[in-house]
């Protein structure tokens, strides 16, 4: 294999990997994992490196990741043992003129690179990408127009969540903060609310949640589920976790 032909491959396959990264962390995360510890799963299937008992029970707990697990496994052997192959193959049998023109493959592939991993890091474009999965993962894992709920971080027996909004839940519709009784009910606490793309200066007991906010939540995460998940999705919540 030449070295352009190397090169072009590193940079298409590096690609493709950070891709599919980022959508099954978004994933994982939206079945309650943390992000260090959904990109940590994702990168550990996709790899076939393996983990430890305890990390693996967070997989092997919940029919849910099972079947994101899956997923993910068979994506990595398909695309190292078959894509790979084949097309390294193809491109060993051609013709030495046209290998030699992937000399400009590879500038373009590094270039788009380069942009890949710089809109990454723009949070505007970031935002959109995850908005987008998790739209994506609430047809496919879900099944039905559901509020999303993804793990930002985790504290002692807690965790900072975010909500989207897609349907306001009863208890809380056309109640305000204070009436709702967040804390003291369900010992949930609103830290940030994102309205029409912009975020909210001020969070006082007369705010009321509204279709299409954004949330940035902290309390336990069943207590956080029992609020915002709504009718069938609650259901296949707590099926997928005692099967």
């Amino acid at each position: 294999m030449t070295l352009s032909v190397s090169i072009s491959l590193f940079f298409a396959v590096a690609v493709l990997y950070i891709l599919i990264i980022d959508i099954f962390t978004i994933l994982f995360r939206m079945s309650g994992l943390t992000e260090e510890k959904a990109k940590f799963q994702v990168i550990s299937l996709l790899t076939n490196s393996g983990y430890t008992t305890q990390e693996s029970e967070l997989i092997m707990g919940k029919l849910l990741r099972r079947r994101l697990a899956r997923t993910i496994m068979l994506f990595g052997y398909i695309f190292s043992i078959t894509i790979v192959t084949a097309f390294v193959n193809v491109v060993l049998n051609l013709p030495k003129a046209i290998q030699e023109d992937f000399w400009t493959l590879t500038v373009i592939l590094a270039v788009v690179f380069v942009i890949f991993m710089i809109v990454k890091r723009v949070p505007g474009a970031k935002q959109r990408f995850n908005d987008l999965i998790e739209k994506m993962g609430r047809k496919w894992m879900f099944r039905g127009s559901v509020n999303i709920v993804s793990v930002v971080d985790q504290y002692a027996k807690g965790v900072v969540a975010g909500v989207s909004i897609a349907a306001v839940p009863d208890s809380i519709q056309g109640k305000s903060l204070g009436e709702s009784g967040l804390m003291e009910n369900f010992g949930v606490r609103i830290i940030l609310i994102q309205r029409g793309g912009e975020v909210m200066e001020y969070i006082t007991r007369d705010t009321k949640i509204e279709k299409g906010d954004k949330l940035v939540v902290f309390g336990k995460l069943e207590k956080i589920r029992s609020l915002f998940v709504l009718g069938d999705a609650q259901e296949t919540i707590q099926n997928t976790e005692t099967l």
